[in-house]
């Protein structure tokens, strides 16, 4: 029997980055890799026959082909065509796993992906990173994000008209299964390798390499972000959500440079903890109200540790395909509430609609201003007007900045006095003290 860990090596840990200006609030980092981009799988003796479909939602819309809420195009290099000269099987599949993608996210810009089919070493499934990050103008001047996602933000083309926002590649001496209905046997299931892949060239991936077994250094070896005291100038959207435990076991962003200094052997026992989650508050509450927990084995796995959902926690649970393991056998064709809702919080915006624990959407729930200066109004369905409810301000590392209690008043709930926030982005938490129902949404200080 056989076992296959996706070690994800997407090689931003190991990457130069070359700056450039798109507009003036625009900074774009462009990749450079350095030798084999990617996924390691090393082999042991497991066999999981199992099987977790698409959702229905996106069932329903690949069935009766109805228009995909976002456009990825796919350069295909190496791909086997058919006896006819068509798309050959791996193609296929492999399209089976974009139309997926296309399904959930929604994106005004179109998603570019390079994709290479070409032999490599063994253990070596496949990769797949962002091509470049950008900062994204009233986000955080310090916030890195993957291309694709960038560009929905923003609204426009970056880095050139029709650039690659993704480059992967995957190994074609594998003996894959290139069926879309997960009937995968003890093959290794390509849709599933495909859709991981792809998740962390969306943005599922953070900053870090290990130096020399001493500590890390949550950005590039190049030292063009890391300033003369040795922190970091900047950090990835993931990186922004990622907690460590403290000294107590208390929950503190691993962007803390007190708790966390850079190359220390601070860093090296928190990413070797077992003990990080992600406070991605939508993430949270789809996994019932506990910080998703995310890959911190006790020996540092390069290119697994740190940038997936945690393998003993979610192996085998609707959430499992952003997991460091993929057995053989396993098809696993839908990302799972966790990773959209987190998807979510960092920018993405889902075909489905907004995640929320109840019947209420965030759509339902109207903030304005929105970006505001000194206070915010809530309004809330009228359905709503007997509730209280608990009201906090977090900001992007997690740190709680305004806690309230109140009640509706005429259909709406007024915070004031936020003119001392710094200019940033926000989450507002707005969780009924009488029901289940909690919402989370992005707000932004001017």
């Amino acid at each position: 029997m056989i076992k296959n860990y996706i070690t994800t090596g997407i090689l931003i840990f190991l990457l130069l980055f070359n700056f450039s200006f798109s507009d003036a609030q625009t900074i774009i980092y462009n990749t450079e890799e350095n030798g084999i981009k990617g996924c390691t799988l090393p082999v042991s003796n497991k066999i999981n026959i199992s099987y977790t479909p698409p959702s229905e939602f996106v069932k329903e819309r690949l069935a009766n082909r109805a228009n995909p809420c976002s456009t990825i195009e796919v350069i295909y290099n190496g791909f086997p065509t058919d006896i006819f000269g068509g798309p050959g099987e791996a193609q296929l599949a492999f399209q089976f796993a974009v139309d997926i993608w296309e399904t959930l996210l929604d994106s005004p810009v179109t998603i570019t992906i390079d994709a290479t089919f070409a032999p490599a070493a063994l253990g070596n499934l496949g990769s797949a990173g962002p091509e470049f990050y950008a900062t994204v103008p009233g986000q955080g001047p310090n916030t890195l994000y993957p291309a694709a996602l960038a560009e929905k933000l923003i609204g426009s083309e970056l880095n050139g008209t029709n650039s690659v926002d993704i480059g992967c590649n995957f190994n074609s001496n594998v003996d894959w299964y290139f069926g879309t209905d997960g009937n995968a046997g003890t093959q290794i299931d390509f849709v599933s390798v495909v859709l991981h892949e792809l998740g962390h060239g969306l943005g599922i991936t953070g900053f870090h390499f290990v130096n020399n077994n001493l500590g890390y250094v949550r950005r590039e070896p190049s030292g063009l972000s890391i300033a003369l005291d040795g922190s970091s100038q900047f950090n990835s959207i993931w990186d922004s959500f990622i907690d460590a435990g403290d000294i107590f076991g208390n929950p503190i962003s691993i962007l803390n440079a007190t708790n966390f200094p850079e190359a220390s052997d601070l860093m090296l026992v928190a990413f070797t903890s077992d003990n990080l989650t992600c406070n991605s508050p939508l993430a949270t509450a789809q996994n019932g109200g506990d910080a998703p927990k995310t890959f911190a084995p006790s020996t540092y796995s390069g290119g697994s540790s740190y940038s997936h959902w945690d393998e003993n926690t979610f192996n085998g649970t609707s959430n499992a395909l952003m997991t460091p393991i993929l057995d053989n056998g396993e098809a696993i064709h839908d990302p799972g509430n966790i990773t959209l809702g987190f998807m979510e919080d960092m920018g993405w915006s889902l075909c489905q609609g907004s995640l929320s624990t109840n019947d209420f959407t965030l759509e339902d729930i109207k903030v304005s201003p929105n970006p505001f200066v000194n206070s915010i109004t809530i309004n809330l369905p009228s359905t709503l007007s007997i509730e209280e409810f608990d009201i906090s301000i977090i900001d992007i590392n997690g740190r709680k900045i305004l806690k309230q209690t109140t009640d509706i008043i005429n259909g709406k709930i007024e915070i004031s006095n936020l003119a001392n926030l710094k200019t940033a982005l926000y989450f507002l938490n707005i969780e009924s003290k009488t029901s289940d129902l909690r919402i989370t949404k992005k707000i932004i200080k001017q």
